[in-house]
């Protein structure tokens, strides 16, 4: 495994990750400032991306320390089913490692579950179905 590039969550890519992955990462990167309060990201964490020769890109979170988590991830889905893709996997993550129900749905015990749609991506409600804020802007949810 060849790591092509580290960055800060809600910063900028380097010029050497593929641009299919720039908006996607910033929407979840964003989104990521609003844990529920008292859960917090391990120090340091950053957006990671390796290459692995029989797999393609592996895309994930890590620290100074190594990767927390990588998946093979596909620059070229479509852009909101890769921005969806991208933030299940990251709320896989907290959920399963650090115990965290990240982003919590208005009003309900559960957390949002991230769907394709348009370029975006949307956090829908479990229970309903319904959209609630697109990825990247959970400052909006009500």
């Amino acid at each position: 495994m060849r790591t092509i590039a580290v960055w800060p969550l809600d910063g900028p890519p380097p010029e050497n990750v593929p641009a299919e992955f720039h908006a996607p990462c910033a929407r979840v990167g964003r989104d990521l400032r609003h844990l529920p309060a008292g859960d917090r990201l391990p120090a340091g964490v950053r957006w990671e991306l390796s290459e692995e020769g029989y797999s393609g890109f592996l895309l994930g979170l890590g620290t100074a320390r190594g990767p927390l988590f990588t998946r093979e991830t596909d620059p070229y889905l479509p852009p909101g089913l890769l921005t969806a893709y991208i933030a299940e996997q990251v709320q896989d993550h907290l959920t399963g490692y650090e115990f965290v129900q990240w982003p919590a749905c208005p009003g309900h015990t559960h957390p949002m579950a991230p769907a394709p749609a348009g370029t975006r991506g949307w956090w829908h409600c479990r229970r309903s179905g319904r959209p609630l804020a697109r990825i990247g802007d959970l400052a909006a949810t009500p």
